[in-house]
């Protein structure tokens, strides 16, 4: 009887090897011998993969149960042999000293999805059915198709309101035939950059009979020119006049729900920021809007002529100290700090 290779070799990990290492060499050699991946070639490299794929099998087996593990780091192969030393689980038929095709799968419980990553090209579910004659392996109903993913820009105010949408795009459908689709859906108030809406049944059709894959709207906001999102709140800048930030006045504020008037008292300051609460973004979660907050520029006059200079400069001069609070409490800080 040919000497059979250690189960690390064949895996190419070491003795000290983890179980996440050990599986992600498993899935790797898996799929290097996938016998998809060579059925375009010749009969003897076809049976030299299906050997292979078969060894990497039988060593993950043993090697990922903790157990069997330490049998066989103990004993090697001779742990389950005929006559082997054994621990008293029950290993199911498996046997070292046996043929590959008697090699029983029926008590190992593989999750093929996880090593093929959903992929229906290398699904090591349906190989393990065909290798062994469907001995342990699970028989497969028919499998829905694969899912679509597409981006769809938005206006800000969509986002706020919600909005209805129509898509027109390209899938593969029944008989792998090219079809176009045209659907409307709806975007819900509220929605965030980033977030994606699930059209159930709205991918690819299925190849064995089952219900269509997925459509997934991915959503991306487009930048707004007059406000800023800041999760459920919206920011908007507002200009307003020297005069009107020195002697306070009334402004009108634009938000997603219209203009609103809002008071600006004597002495306002730049960055200075007024709340409007509920004309921000609806939020789904507590059915309220956010808040909108209009934050005050003070506008600098430029292209000043002779005259308004010197009327500029008088003023200046008649200004004390009590009418630069902000000044005066900067110099006072400045001369703490350095002790002057």
């Amino acid at each position: 009887m040919a000497l059979k290779e250690d189960f690390y070799k064949i895996l190419e990990v070491n003795k000290n090897a983890s179980e996440a290492e050990i599986k992600k060499a498993y899935r790797k050699q898996a799929r290097k011998y996938h016998p998809d991946k060579f059925s375009s070639s010749s009969e003897a490299e076809k049976a030299t993969a299906e050997k292979k794929f078969k060894e990497i099998n039988e060593a993950y087996q043993v090697l990922s149960d903790p157990e069997k593990r330490t049998q066989y780091d103990n004993f090697g192969h001779a742990a389950f042999e005929q006559g082997g030393p054994r621990s008293s689980q029950d290993y199911g038929q498996y046997s070292g000293g046996q043929n590959y095709q008697d090699f029983n799968f029926g008590n190992f419980n593989f999750n093929f999805n996880e090593f093929s990553n959903g992929k229906s090209d290398e699904d090591l579910g349906d190989l393990f059915g065909s290798l062994f004659g469907g001995r342990g392996a699970r028989k497969r109903g028919p499998q829905p198709g694969g899912d679509l993913s597409m981006e769809i820009e938005i206006s800000l105010e969509e986002s706020a309101k919600g909005a209805e949408k129509t898509i027109r795009y390209a899938r593969t459908g029944k008989n792998g035939v090219p079809e176009e689709v045209e659907k409307k859906f709806k975007i819900p108030a509220g929605i965030a950059d980033g977030q994606k809406l699930k059209l159930a049944k709205f991918g690819k059709a299925s190849t064995s009979g089952g219900p269509n894959g997925d459509l997934y709207i991915h959503i991306k906001i487009k930048p707004d020119d007059l406000f800023v999102r800041d999760g459920y709140d919206v920011i908007c800048k507002v200009p307003i006049s020297y005069y009107t930030a020195t002697l306070g006045g009334e402004v009108e504020v634009p938000t997603l729900n219209g203009n609103k008037k809002i008071k600006i008292p004597a002495g306002t300051q730049s960055g200075k920021r007024f709340a409007l609460r509920e004309y921000g973004i609806f939020n789904p979660k507590t059915k309220k809007k956010g808040t909108h907050y209009a934050e005050i520029t003070i506008e600098i006059p430029v292209d000043l002529d002779d005259e308004q200079k010197n009327l500029l400069k008088e003023f200046d001069e008649k200004l004390k100290d009590k009418n630069r609070k902000i000044k005066t409490s900067f110099i006072e800080k400045v001369k703490n700090f350095f002790k002057l």
